[in-house]
């Protein structure tokens, strides 16, 4: 089994250290000049309503991946896949800001592990958007 396709074990984090976590990056992300941009166009222009629904469906989206509960509902890698604002080379501006972010709120076992998981995400997502104009089974374009 690859290192990819292995399960995160559950770990020692609790949903309300997941929700503080969620609400300060994304604190963060509508701060951040290239991010909060492409965030605002996907979720709102203001901080409001619509930021905290995103806020709680993404907290479940963690609470799932780090075996607390199964409650999220959605398809994060369709979304990023869709979303034409979304480039590869943001997923590691991303990554380093959630680090951060998950270093300054969490315990530093708990920062560790979740970057972690991150990173596994990301460069998940990361290569389905670099690949999301790929057709299977198509030859290569020759320039």
């Amino acid at each position: 089994m690859s290192a990819m396709s292995t399960p995160v074990p559950k770990f020692d984090i609790t949903a309300e250290e997941i929700d503080a976590l969620v609400a300060e990056f994304y604190a963060r992300i509508r701060a951040h000049p290239g991010l909060g941009p492409i965030f605002a166009r996907a979720i709102a222009q203001e901080d409001g309503p619509a930021w905290r629904a995103h806020e709680a469906k993404i907290a479940g989206f963690w609470r799932n991946a780090v075996g607390i509960d199964r409650s999220y509902d959605g398809n994060p890698m369709r979304v990023h896949v869709e979303n034409r604002d979304i480039h590869p080379g943001m997923f590691s501006t991303w990554l380093d800001l959630f680090a951060r972010t998950a270093h300054d709120v969490l315990p530093e076992e708990k920062a560790t592990r979740m970057r972690a998981l991150a990173e596994r995400i990301g460069a998940g997502m990361r290569y389905a958007v670099t690949e999301r104009d790929t057709v299977r089974g198509a030859p290569p374009k020759l320039l």
